[in-house]
């Protein structure tokens, strides 16, 4: 649902960029639909940060930001020492991202999650939110590894993607939406709950999880030993 997108990892860049745009003048009202039964976006990525609890003078960085929402949300925590760079592989993404994110501190920059343009350590907490269930496992391993590289030691990564619930109805529900929405190689990495264990092969080590949205989302956090 991020601007991991199917297309951002097998596509020459011409055509990443014109799908994106064309999937980006949708992403934001889409976005606003999915979460409606759990009191809307806004609420979402609030209790996304909340979850994460960055303080001022934090450093941080949102990986496969998109249209820059929860990026927003996270630089109004941080206070004018802090910091929040969000970075996205679309330039379409991050035009939108700029265009509603005017009045607060954020710094954009194009990028893709698997070589982040930053020093190691620079940063004390990271976000990839709905960004590792549309890559490859490969790139997923990857991107892991990169955001543990820039993350100082001690630092946290937060993850926000799909979790299978445990109710029947909520699992049906969810496999129908990631099978419409995301395809297939998505609902196969779902249903092996794989996630957990790639992080932790990353060299991340998990402190929390807590599911959300009828168990339908999972928000983790990742500690860089």
């Amino acid at each position: 649902m991020n601007d991991g997108f199917k297309t951002a990892f097998v596509l020459p860049d011409y055509y990443k960029e014109k799908a994106l745009k064309k999937w980006g003048r949708f992403y934001d009202r889409f976005q606003k639909l999915v979460f409606l039964p759990w009191g809307g976006e806004d609420s979402f990525r609030r209790r996304c940060v909340d979850f994460a609890s960055p303080t001022e003078g934090d450093q941080v960085l949102d990986v496969c930001c998109g249209t820059g929402t929860l990026t927003s949300r996270i630089a109004q925590r941080l206070g004018p020492d802090g910091q929040v760079i969000g970075v996205d592989l679309s330039g379409y993404m991050l035009d939108v991202a700029r265009g509603k994110t005017r009045n607060v501190l954020v710094t954009f920059e194009k990028a893709g999650a698997e070589n982040l343009p930053f020093v190691s350590g620079r940063f004390d907490m990271c976000f990839l939110s709905f960004a590792l269930h549309e890559m490859p496992k490969q790139a997923r391993q990857n991107t892991l590894r990169e955001t543990r590289r820039i993350l100082r030691s001690g630092g946290r990564l937060f993850i926000v993607d799909y979790s299978l619930p445990a109710g029947i109805l909520a699992e049906l529900a969810i496999r129908a939406f990631v099978r419409l929405v995301e395809g297939e190689a998505v609902c196969k990495m779902l249903l092996e709950g794989s996630l957990l264990r790639e992080v932790e092969e990353s060299g991340l080590n998990i402190k929390r999880r807590e599911l959300i949205c009828s168990g339908m989302t999972q928000l983790i956090e990742a500690i860089n030993p």
